[in-house]
């Protein structure tokens, strides 16, 4: 029941996937763990401390609750295609079992980057009526949460688009010529 609310699983998963998979026993990617946490966390001290705002909170708020559809909406791209690779597991059981890990990896972080992009959206709702100075911009820390989320979504973003970018290419077989995976 509580998983309904409280998304445990799917964050296991998205830190899980941040690790070098290649081998039977993966390794972490400590560098982006910790650039996952500290480029956010940091974002949001300096907000705090220097006394930052966030001028237009709608246009914020326009731009979080957009993403979020399009991540829900790649993410449904990237189900369907490991959809695919599934059925062909059957006929190439180890082939394609790094494809299926990228995909996985890419899907986990899609959701956690929607699930955090409604989260951002919700408190910028909340800090839009709460958290405005006299100029109508977010200040304090309601403007530190939202750049310590919105950051946080948009590095998971940026994780995802080049592990799409490489299932793309390797799934559809792009020939090395047209290939940024291929050196020469």
């Amino acid at each position: 029941m509580a998983n309904r609310l409280f998304p445990s699983q799917l964050f296991r998963g998205h830190w899980k996937s941040l690790s070098d998979y290649r081998d039977r026993r993966p390794t972490p990617d400590r560098l982006t763990r910790g650039i996952l946490l500290l480029v956010p966390v940091l974002s949001a001290t300096a907000v705090w401390v220097f006394g930052g705002t966030l001028a237009s909170p709608g246009a914020l708020l326009s731009g979080i609750a957009l993403l979020a559809g399009a991540l829900l909406a790649a993410f449904a791209q990237v189900s369907n295609l490991r959809f695919r690779l599934t059925e062909r597991m059957r006929e190439l059981p180890d082939a394609e079992q790094l494809d299926r890990d990228a995909l996985d990896e890419t899907a986990s972080h899609l959701l956690v980057a929607a699930y955090l992009s409604a989260f951002t959206a919700l408190w910028l709702v909340l800090a839009m009526n709460w958290g405005l100075n006299e100029s109508g911009a977010v200040y304090g820390p309601w403007a530190a949460l939202v750049v310590l989320f919105a950051v946080y979504v948009l590095l998971t973003f940026l994780i995802a688009i080049p592990r799409l970018y490489t299932a793309y290419v390797t799934y559809n077989s792009v020939r090395a010529e047209l290939s940024g995976t291929h050196r020469g």
